[in-house]
């Protein structure tokens, strides 16, 4: 797994931004300000940006376009994204399930007489 914060923009400062590689099955990325608080500052609800937790991103170009209105993107981040997932491919879901055992060979069942 990878994961990238950005340089929020100007005017942006409030959010703490986030990007990265989830192998088990997309890219995400997060735009959330974590001090906003809903009682003191009622007024000023920040914006949420969260892609790539359920629905599977497999182009880091969507979850760029998600956050550069919040933060500078580093140039050669795709890139770099694009070699996150290389060096640690998608994971399907039987690659996590453990080996089916043989079973092992018994003796032929033979019923068992009744002492009744």
């Amino acid at each position: 797994m990878s994961i990238y914060t950005l340089t929020p923009k100007p005017g942006c400062e409030r959010y703490t931004i986030q990007i990265g590689w989830n192998p088990h099955r997309t890219y995400f990325a997060t735009v959330v300000d974590f001090a906003w608080d809903p009682v003191t500052d009622p007024d000023k609800e920040p914006d949420t940006v969260r892609i790539g937790l359920v629905e599977t991103i497999l182009d880091p170009t969507e979850v760029l376009l998600a956050v550069e209105p919040y933060a500078d993107i580093p140039a050669g981040l795709a890139a770099t994204l694009r070699a996150d997932q290389a060096a640690h491919p998608l994971r399907r879901q039987h690659e996590h399930q453990r080996p089916a055992i043989a079973p092992t060979p018994t003796a032929p069942h033979r019923p068992r007489r009744s002492t009744y």
